[in-house]
């Protein structure tokens, strides 16, 4: 049988550990922009949201907590990256309490991350906030060779983009193969060849968006490109 004086200890243990989680009336979300390469840049998704757990807990900062019995940082990476990509514009919401100096904060956070994560910016927003994003922007690596033939390519992808032509592909949608066919033209906004690669904007949408290893099939290149020659440049944002 369940007895009260557990949970009345229970609360105290978790109020000694976490702080007053249940109620804070001051909440303000931090937003953190970040890059991600070299060897980190193969952690899965849910890996990499645990360094990001462990950076803003040694931090100090005044991080809320969810409530429940197994309390935690209301926290979130809200566009996850495919494993190996690596990244110069990634991002993680975190609701806090009431903060001090952004400069401040900025060291504390920076100080704490392992070697492959870069802390490039932080924002503090009062009230809760959501980051969604609209665009992303990729760079494609490609030599002088593969310069020459991927031209057609993309003079033709940019041909079907500006005349509101379908561009249908057959999207994986388990690891026993299956596929279906689907049409991404809504997905794409350009194409571009410039020194050393292509850059591929993509759009995000409520529908959803483009699989990096489908731009890639659609340039006529190898999915095993993501972990060697490609980089998430940039990501716009909706903030509301």
């Amino acid at each position: 049988m369940w007895n009260p004086l557990k949970r009345i200890y229970l609360n105290k243990i978790l109020k000694t550990k976490f702080g007053d989680w249940k109620i804070n009336l001051n909440v303000q979300t931090l937003a953190g922009r970040y890059r991600i390469h070299g060897g980190v840049r193969f952690l899965s998704h849910q890996e990499a949201f645990r360094v990001i757990q462990r950076t803003l807990v040694r931090s100090g900062i005044g991080l809320i907590y969810s409530q429940g019995y197994n309390p935690h940082p209301k926290l979130s990476l809200p566009l996850p990256k495919s494993v190996g990509l690596a990244s110069e514009d990634e991002v993680f919401c975190a609701q806090i309490a009431q903060t001090g100096p952004t400069e401040k904060n900025f060291e504390n956070i920076a100080g704490q991350l392992p070697l492959g994560f870069s802390l490039t910016d932080i924002a503090v927003h009062n009230g809760k906030v959501t980051y969604k994003p609209v665009e992303a922007e990729y760079l494609i690596e490609i030599n002088e060779r593969e310069s020459k033939e991927i031209s057609a390519a993309i003079d033709m992808l940019n041909g079907f983009i500006e005349a509101g032509e379908k561009i249908m592909i057959e999207r994986i949608l388990d690891e026993e193969g299956s596929v279906k066919t689907i049409d991404v033209s809504g997905f794409l906004k350009s194409f571009e060849q410039v020194s050393g690669g292509v850059r591929v904007i993509c759009k995000i949408t409520d529908k959803g968006t483009i699989r990096l290893d489908e731009i890639l099939r659609l340039l006529k290149m190898e999915p095993n490109r993501i972990g060697s020659s490609v980089i998430r440049k940039k990501v716009n944002w909706q903030i509301t």
